[in-house]
C-alpha cells in the first residue's frame, strides 16, 4: 500500500511570536484527512534561510506530500520563494503573464501595483504555478525524490482557495480515496459522561470508526471519521438519537445561530438583560445575519442601580437576595421583556471573578433566567475557568437555555 502521509510547514515570525494564531495547519490537516492523506507532523519556523533549508532537509523520507505556507508576500521580510527555489536547484525568472494578472487584480480595485508587487511576478522557472484567485502571490508546486511540495501564501483565505479549488481535487483524483467526517455539536454534558454514555450503548464504535471528542466553551464537538465504506453515517444518526436535546448542531453552527434560526422559524423576538456577561449574549446574537428579525434590544445592567431601573425590578429584591440570585434574574427577565415587548426575556447575573466570590457564592456562580409565555425557566451554573472563559461559557449557557425552552425541553 502506498504511503500517502503529509507534513505541514508554516513559515512566519508572527506565528512564533504569538501575534497570529496558526489556523492554517489545522485547516490543511482537516481537508487532507478527507482525501485520505494523514498529516504526521506540523512544523512552525521563522522566515529565515537557515530555518527553511533545515526544515526542507528534515522532511521524513516516507512523507509523500509537503504543504508549505507563508513568506510569499511583497514585503522585504518574505524570503520563502527565493530560498525554496534555490533549494530545488531552480532560478527565478520574470513572467510577464503573471505580472499581467497582478495588474488585473489591482485594476479591478481601482489601484496600481507597487514595485514590490511587481517583484511577485518573478517565479521559479520550472515549478508548476498555482493560480491565486484572491491575491497576488502565486502558489508553486515542486517535485523531488518522489515527493510533492505545495507552496502557498500564508493568508488563510488565499491558501484555502488554492487548496479547495486546485490542490484537493487533484489529490482526490490521484489517491482515489475519499474519507468521510461528520460532526455532532453538543452542549451541557461533560466530556467523560458523554464518552461513558456512548461506549455503554455502542461498545464497538471505536473499532468501526474514529471517534474524537473536542471540548470548548461552545460545548463538546464529536467528530466521526472513516472511509466511505465505514458506518460513519449510521453512527451519526444513532448518536444524535442517543444524545437527544444535548445536540444543537451538526454543521458547526454557533449556539447563537441556532437560537436565531429557531426564533425566526417560530416568529419570536427576544431581549436581554446582562450583568456578568457584559453584553456578550447580545453580541453573539447580532453576529448572525438575520438577527434583526429576532433581537429587539439588550441592556448591560452591570450595577445594582442599573438593574433596579428595569420595570418590575424591586431594589429590595437585590438587597435581600443579592444581585447573583434566582430572584434577581427572574425579575430582570420579566423587566426586560416588559420594556422591550419581546416574546422572550433573557437575564444573566453572576460572579465572573477573579474576586468577588464567597463560600455561599464562589467565583463562577451564575444565574440564568428565560421568561417565555407564562413560564419562567431558571438555571444556576458553577463554572470557574477564569474571568473571560466564565463570561463566554455563561453567554453560551444562556443561549442554550433559550434553545431548550423553545424546543420544549424545559418545563
Amino acid at each position: 500500500m502506498l504511503n500517502l502521509s503529509a507534513e505541514v510547514i508554516n513559515i512566519g515570525d508572527e506565528l512564533l511570536a504569538g501575534h497570529t494564531v496558526n489556523g492554517n495547519a489545522a485547516w490543511i490537516s482537516r481537508r487532507l484527512r478527507s482525501a485520505g492523506i494523514p498529516v504526521t507532523r506540523h512544523l512552525v519556523i521563522p522566515d529565515e534561510k537557515e530555518a527553511i533549508v533545515r526544515a526542507l532537509g528534515n522532511v521524513h523520507k516516507e512523507t509523500k506530500y509537503v504543504f508549505i505556507t507563508g513568506g510569499l508576500g511583497p514585503t522585504g521580510d518574505d524570503r520563502t520563494k527565493a530560498v525554496i527555489t534555490s533549494w530545488f536547484g531552480d532560478r527565478l525568472v520574470f513572467m510577464p503573464e503573471v505580472y499581467e494578472k497582478i495588474r488585473d487584480f489591482f485594476r479591478a480595485r481601482g489601484r496600481t501595483p507597487s514595485p514590490a508587487n511587481r517583484e511577485q511576478a518573478w517565479q521559479p522557472e520550472h515549478a508548476e504555478l498555482i493560480p491565486n484567485a484572491r491575491g497576488t502571490a502565486s502558489g508553486m508546486i515542486f517535485r523531488k525524490a518522489g515527493k510533492h511540495y505545495y507552496v502557498m501564501p500564508g493568508v488563510p483565505y488565499e491558501m484555502q482557495t488554492m487548496m479547495s479549488e486546485y490542490i484537493l481535487p487533484r489529490l482526490q483524483r490521484t489517491t482515489g480515496i475519499r474519507d468521510l467526517e461528520l460532526q455532532i455539536n453538543t452542549f451541557g454534558i461533560p466530556e467523560s459522561e458523554l464518552s461513558d454514555n456512548i461506549l455503554k450503548h455502542y461498545p464497538g464504535i471505536e473499532k468501526d470508526i474514529i471517534l474524537g471528542f473536542y471540548p470548548s466553551l461552545r460545548g463538546i464537538t464529536l467528530r466521526l471519521h472513516g472511509t466511505e465504506k465505514a458506518p460513519v453515517r449510521d453512527y451519526h444518526g444513532k448518536l444524535q438519537e442517543l444524545l437527544g436535546d444535548a445536540v444543537y448542531s451538526l454543521e458547526g453552527e454557533s449556539m447563537a445561530s441556532c437560537v436565531v434560526k429557531v426564533c425566526r422559524e417560530q416568529h419570536l423576538t427576544l431581549a436581554t438583560a446582562e450583568s456578568c456577561t457584559g453584553g456578550r449574549i447580545a453580541d453573539m446574537i447580532t453576529d448572525i445575519p438575520g438577527a434583526s428579525h429576532v433581537f429587539r434590544e439588550g441592556y448591560v445592567v452591570y450595577s445594582n442601580e442599573a438593574k433596579g431601573r428595569l420595570p418590575g425590578v424591586d431594589p429590595a429584591v437585590i438587597r435581600e437576595h443579592g444581585a447573583v440570585s434566582r430572584e434577581c434574574v427572574e425579575a430582570l427577565a420579566r423587566g426586560v421583556r416588559e420594556i422591550s415587548a419581546a416574546d422572550i426575556g433573557v437575564a444573566v447575573s453572576g460572579i465572573a471573578g477573579p474576586s468577588g466570590g464567597s463560600p455561599e457564592k464562589p467565583v463562577g456562580t451564575v444565574w440564568i433566567a428565560v421568561w417565555y409565555g407564562e413560564q419562567m425557566h431558571t438555571r444556576q451554573l458553577s463554572y470557574d475557568r477564569g474571568r473571560r472563559n466564565n463570561k463566554e461559557y455563561a453567554a453560551n449557557s444562556a443561549l442554550n437555555e433559550v434553545r431548550l425552552v423553545l424546543h420544549g425541553s424545559r418545563r
